[in-house]
């Protein structure tokens, strides 16, 4: 029987799963595992660091499906942690691949570079336990290519990281290559039929009784796994639905019955806390109640019935079903279609509205910023939005029919976009689905990975980077006071440092620094602009103590209590 090595195996089976690129930092006890990745087909980009490079894997993975990052043993694989936490959080499926010293060496118990000094091997595992579905080690040869089929399996299963630690020895042993028939799970499966029959019918049955019901898109339960059933699903309801700030970027925001963006008294329009208020039957899809994603808690929702969709239940009130959402909602869309009293609503809904005449001030205030945005975005737009301030903002900014985006919403690392929007960009590139890419960040993330603008200019990818440059933290200024020193930070010509990044990149980068709303409004109707093929960076200089609606209410009612 034709053999193969563990290590051709393990890039074999990514491939088999349909993951292109792989993402990494080479280190020492990596490198012989790394000369294995090109030859078998699958390309290689190197990140600046390993945060960077788990952040890429994060965006890469949620728009491919899974995602894969090599590190090196110790100080490697622990930078990367940070980025694999937040795709644990938010049931992102990363394989994090841990290139380890030789099987002897570990065994010997010798103080080895990387280790903690004691000659124990075990203590990075046990860290990233906490932040994965399933962990190994591979130290036996016969056993390998069952191990990492099982850390593979569990990852789809429960849309969560994996960690896989590999030592040159063990990648360069052989196995049989007939492991590589042996099927993998490519998704979900589904639970009893009967389950979700029931849970179907009762769904249709307590829609057919509502008065008022509507449609929430949030972002849990992996949303990928079951995002492209929303739009037909909002087709069948034909009632007003409503997204949160992790959902965002899944439905069509065009449609008639789109009523804006759900975060208690965060929301906007603030017309959207009526809606909710007044319904009697929420449909709620992947309902993550996160602090960010519920305006601090302060959503009122102890008047209506809940149906709540999730990755391994579905509640409908007090009851639990042993039903999952990515199987439900297929069955659930034809039985809306052909039941008769549901299938002929008609009610028609008020439309959300917006301002885009320039501010009084000529600044570039933040609802007018977010407002603009929307007429600037096209269909097929990848929109990458950073957490803090820009995650609130962007709720207000309404995306146009074929275009797509997230934000870190719960885990909520500052510096994550950039490097999630580098990989992002590249799954858009292989699926060709997504023609430009968007990147809006503050200037204090972009202080954390400035390096992933390195990522950004190359590989094809040609972003837009908008830059909100108002002097510090917006967000810990309301939570601690608009004067404390520490929300500070130094201020950097971002403009500058991106076409500083790509010094060898053609044609040049471009970076511009605006002002004025005037200025902005002149940059975002330029056709050159809009339609370039290089990559562009828009340092925004904005008013340190503005904030978007949004964060203002929740924050000063919260300050108020």
């Amino acid at each position: 029987m034709p053999e193969i090595l563990i290590g051709e195996y393990l890039f074999l089976r990514l491939k088999q799963l349909g993951i292109e690129t792989v993402f990494g930092v080479p280190g020492d006890f990596e490198l012989a595992l790394l000369d294995l990745v090109e030859p078998l087909g699958l390309s290689w980009v190197g990140a600046p660091n390993e945060l960077i490079g788990a952040y890429a894997a994060d965006g890469y993975a949620r728009l491919n499906g899974l995602g894969a990052l090599v590190t090196t043993f110790g100080p490697g694989e622990l930078s990367a942690l940070c980025g694999i936490g937040g795709s644990y959080c938010e049931s992102v499926p990363v394989l994090h691949i841990v290139g380890y010293p030789t099987t002897p060496a570990q065994k010997s118990g010798k103080i080895l570079h990387h280790t903690l000094g004691d000659g124990k091997f075990d203590h990075y595992q046990r860290i990233s336990s906490e932040l994965c579905c399933a962990t190994t080690v591979l130290d036996d040869p016969t056993t390998a290519a069952a191990e990492i089929d099982s850390v593979v399996n569990a990852m789809i299963f429960h849309s969560k990281p994996g960690y896989i630690g590999i030592s040159e020895d063990i990648a360069y042993a052989k196995v049989s290559n007939e492991y590589l028939g042996t099927k993998l799970a490519r998704c979900l499966p589904p639970s009893a039929p009967e389950s979700e029959a029931a849970v179907t019918t009762e769904i249709v049955s307590q829609l057919e009784l509502a008065k008022s019901p509507i449609l929430i898109v949030d972002g849990g339960a992996a949303r990928a796994s079951w995002a492209e059933h929303v739009d037909p699903l909002i087709q069948a309801l034909k009632i007003p639905f409503l997204v949160t700030g992790l959902g965002k970027g899944i439905a069509d925001e065009m449609s008639p019955y789109y009523q804006g963006c759900y975060a208690g008294e965060g929301s906007w329009p603030r017309s959207a806390i009526g809606l909710v208020q007044e319904a009697d039957c929420i449909l709620w899809l992947g309902n993550y109640p996160s602090d960010f994603n519920t305006g601090i808690f302060t959503e009122k929702l102890d008047h209506c019935t809940i149906i709540d969709l999730q990755r391994f239940f579905v509640n409908i009130g007090a009851t639990k079903y042993d039903a999952r959402i990515n199987h439900v909602l297929p069955k659930l869309i034809p039985a809306l279609s052909s039941h008769y009293p549901l299938a002929q609503r008609t009610k028609q809904n008020t439309q959300v509205d917006q301002q885009l005449s320039l501010p009084a001030s000529n600044k570039i205030e933040q609802d007018w910023l977010w407002s603009r945005l929307t007429s600037y975005l096209r269909p097929g737009d990848l929109v990458i939005t950073e957490t803090g301030t820009a995650q609130v903002g962007i709720t207000a900014t309404r995306f146009p029919s074929g275009c797509h985006g997230w934000t870190q919403s719960v885990y909520g690392s500052i510096g994550y976009a950039a490097g999630a929007a580098a990989g992002a960009a590249i799954a858009a590139k292989e699926t060709g689905k997504y023609k430009r890419l968007v990147l809006v960040t503050g200037e204090g993330s972009l202080q954390l990975t400035v390096q992933a603008f390195s990522m950004l200019t190359r590989y094809g990818i040609v972003p837009v980077v908008f830059a909100l440059n108002n002097y510090g933290y917006t967000i810990e200024r309301y939570f601690r006071g608009w004067d404390a020193k520490y929300n500070d930070i130094p201020m950097w010509d971002y403009a500058a440092l991106f076409k500083a990044f790509a010094p060898d990149v053609e044609p040049r980068v471009k970076g511009y620094k605006v002002t004025t709303a005037e200025e902005l409004d002149e940059l975002l109707s330029d056709g050159e602009f809009c339609d370039s093929v290089v990559p562009q960076c828009v340092d925004m200089i904005m008013d340190p103590k503005d904030a978007p609606e949004a964060m203002r209410t929740v924050f000063e009612g919260k300050n108020a209590m």
